[in-house]
């Protein structure tokens, strides 16, 4: 598992550029980074010491059972959130049309699904790889030689974190420039 930092910070600049790319508002953009950074913590809740496993509680406990990397780190976990984000965001209620009058809150659910498969793609160049067919397919096929290789906590990590964090700013300083009120 690489840090929470990094995959928050690595997830954030991809999100930055992103909303960048398609000039999009202010609320829709913070409803959309608030979003990713969510998702880019949620595929660790199988971990007990990870901070949004304590903070969900009780409920997280059964995917604690089967270990880290299993259930939240495969393309069912993603299809259920997609499943979710779909069913939310098309209903007036949980998308906040009765309050708006527009689609708001369906950036922030897309968001968090955007944040979670991020979180899971970068887990799958670490070391310790990813079962992307859980448990249809329970090996780990990974290569242990390759630029984007990288070891958690190593050095590799810490320069993606260094240049996540360049990207957040850039971004920011692009898009306060480009902003039109």
């Amino acid at each position: 598992m690489a840090l929470r930092r990094t995959h928050v910070a690595l997830s954030e600049a991809i999100a930055l550029g992103y909303i960048n790319i398609e000039h999009q508002s202010l609320l829709v953009s913070s409803l959309e980074i608030i979003g990713v950074w969510i998702g880019s913590q949620l595929p660790d809740i199988d971990q007990k010491q990870t901070r949004i496993n304590k903070k969900v509680g009780i409920v997280a406990k059964p995917m604690t059972w089967w270990g880290h990397r299993t259930w939240s780190h495969t393309v069912w976990f993603l299809g259920i959130l997609l499943l979710l984000t779909y069913y939310l965001s098309n209903n007036n209620y949980t998308n906040g049309n009765f309050i708006f009058s527009q689609l708001n809150l369906a950036f922030f659910y897309y968001g968090i699904l955007a944040g979670s498969f991020l979180h899971i793609l970068e887990d799958s160049f670490s070391f310790g790889g990813v079962r992307w067919f859980y448990p249809l397919d329970k090996s780990i096929n990974v290569r242990k030689k390759g630029l984007f290789r990288y070891k958690v906590g190593g050095t590799k990590e810490n320069v993606i974190l260094f240049l996540s964090i360049l990207g957040i700013v850039f971004n920011l300083i692009l898009y306060v420039i480009n902003f039109k009120y």
